[in-house]
């Protein structure tokens, strides 16, 4: 669910400190960029949509949650394309993705605490 080689990146790049910093701005952030999504495909607002699973995906990826960047830029694409039918199955698989990402990092980060 996640490639620790990614981790093991930004931690080569800035320690502990900086991969904590960018594990509390996606424990912050996915579920307000979730949220934004789903307000978004309640109004119809693809464009909403796009712009909130984009920034999931950037943050998903940084952190090595391919399966979580690969299921957003798929939304993505499907807001970008104007297929808003196909959007709320995967914004449901997005959300359980993220559940599961969201118990690792969390762990990863009680981690860089000890």
């Amino acid at each position: 669910m996640i490639d620790r080689s990614a981790l093991e990146r930004i931690e080569n790049i800035g320690g502990g400190v900086l991969l904590g910093k960018m594990i509390d701005i996606l424990l912050t952030n996915a579920p307000q960029r979730l949220a934004a999504a789903r307000v978004g495909e309640t109004q119809g607002d693809l464009k909403a949509i796009e712009r909130a699973v984009h920034s999931l995906k950037s943050s998903a990826g940084n952190l090595g949650a391919m399966q979580m960047m690969e299921m957003a830029a798929r939304i993505e694409e499907l807001a970008e394309n104007e297929e808003a039918e196909a959007i709320p199955p995967l914004l449901d698989e997005l959300e359980k993705i993220w559940e599961q990402v969201k118990e690792l990092l969390e762990k990863e980060r009680k981690g860089l605490e000890s």
